[in-house]
């Protein structure tokens, strides 16, 4: 559960912080950026290490 801290709407009202659920769209795009480093990061160890043992 993530604490969502407390904003204006845009009728002018406050909505005081509350716990929620998630994180919202936020996790969604944190994991894609997330997976998509992983995969970088997999194909450059992997292109390193094909490297290193075809020319030793």
């Amino acid at each position: 559960m993530a604490y969502r801290r407390g904003y204006y709407k845009k009728d002018g009202t406050y909505v005081r912080g509350h716990y929620t659920k998630s994180n919202g769209v936020n996790t969604t795009k944190n994991n894609k950026k997330n997976g998509c480093a992983n995969f970088i990061l997999a194909f450059c160890l992997l292109s390193i290490i094909t490297y290193l043992t075809y020319n030793l």
